[in-house]
């Protein structure tokens, strides 16, 4: 069962990939398809395997890409209509369209030279080594919580490849991915609107919705991880 999952997440891969350089795909959805692609099947391989550095940077080249996106799709339609049209849209979609366009760019570059193999070693459930937080995570500390963002991922993507699966830790561990997803999105969507030309009030007033936007989801993390799950 195991080697099916991998051959089969292989092969979604290797068309998700071809499809993506051959159509020239560059959409927000097919970003994110080849990225979680990614995600699944290094989740299968062990870090030893000369292929999971090679979809490591795929991951690696398309996270600005990705990072654009969820400023789009996400923290700008997240922010109240009153700030929406105080902001100069169209100058912020110019600028940040051209440096999404070359980051595409290099991933196609990427992408052509890749060369996939046609078999894989696949690694039951990988070791992960248990959180240290150097202090408590708390909304101050964003550097924590990313990291302990990618701890849960590891955890959920180690359980997703188990069997049988236990489908209500699966889920419990998504929502709290979930929820510091959202968290890192806002934040790194506030530090990006920062880098453009904004009234200072006018940013002052939105800083202060995101932040108290991240709060609220910080109380929800609280409630849903506990101390059951680390």
């Amino acid at each position: 069962m195991e080697d099916k999952l991998l051959e089969k997440k292989l092969k979604d891969f290797k068309k998700i990939v071809k499809e993506f350089i051959q159509f020239r795909k560059s959409s927000i959805e097919e970003v994110h398809k080849l990225r979680v692609s990614c995600r699944e099947l290094c989740s299968l391989l062990s870090i030893d395997d000369f292929f999971y550095y090679r979809l490591k940077k795929v991951m690696k080249l398309s996270n600005k890409i990705r990072d654009i996106d969820v400023f789009y799709e996400f923290y700008l339609d997240s922010l109240p209509k009153k700030y929406i049209r105080k902001l100069n849209l169209q100058t912020i979609i110019n600028s940040t369209d051209k440096v999404r366009n070359k980051k595409i760019d290099k991933l196609y570059l990427y992408l052509e030279s890749l060369v996939i193999p046609n078999n894989l070693e696949f690694i039951s459930k990988k070791p992960i080594a248990f959180f240290a937080s150097k202090g408590r995570l708390t909304l101050l500390n964003q550097e924590e919580l990313h990291k302990y963002r990618i701890y849960i991922k590891k955890i959920l993507y180690n359980e997703k490849n188990s069997f049988p699966i236990n489908k209500v830790r699966v889920n419990t561990l998504k929502q709290i991915k979930d929820i510091l997803g959202s968290i890192n999105d806002n934040s790194n969507g506030l530090k990006r609107l920062s880098s453009y030309e904004i009234e200072g009030k006018l940013f002052k007033e939105i800083e202060l919705f995101t932040h108290k936007e991240n709060a609220k989801l910080f109380k929800v993390f609280i409630k849903f991880n506990g101390d059951k799950l680390v």
